[in-house]
């Protein structure tokens, strides 16, 4: 039964991650505000989205494998979509994590470490240049028992 439930947990969130992921996650903001001269600046609309090495199926098996080394410490309270905001920078490396819903939740705290301590990202481009740029990640659980 526990099997079940694993695998039943996990499908549902591979399915919820693959449809989210192909949604479009990046936020809209004008760009010509942003000069290109800064290094600092973090774009929220780019020509070319910041990636994860191995595509979206590899980022949704790397969050899934983290969620299910997890599983054990998940409640009830735990199920639902969690918005991961983050920043990946000119160097593919991974900052300023944060979830913006379920704040408090341990799904956020395993998504924000998951991510966190993840590989390097291919970075975003604009102009030709290498940017920071935020993502916007949803990481939904959902109750198999439903």
């Amino acid at each position: 039964m526990i099997s079940f439930l694993k695998t039943a947990t996990t499908l549902l969130l591979l399915i919820s991650m693959l449809l989210l992921c192909t949604n479009g996650i990046a936020q809209t903001k004008s760009t010509s505000s942003v000069s290109h001269d800064k290094t600092d600046s973090v774009f929220s609309k780019v020509e070319i989205e910041a990636s994860f090495p191995g595509g979206p199926q590899a980022w949704t098996k790397y969050v899934t494998n983290a969620i299910e080394e997890n599983q054990g410490k998940l409640r009830k309270s735990d199920y639902g979509t969690c918005i991961i905001k983050f920043i990946v920078d000119i160097k593919g490396h991974v900052r300023n994590v944060e979830a913006i819903t379920m704040k408090k939740s341990r799904l956020a705290k395993i998504a924000i470490e998951a991510i966190t301590n993840g590989p390097r990202w291919n970075p975003a481009q604009q102009d030709g240049r290498f940017v920071n740029a935020y993502r916007l990640q949803p990481v939904t659980l959902t109750n198999p028992k439903k």
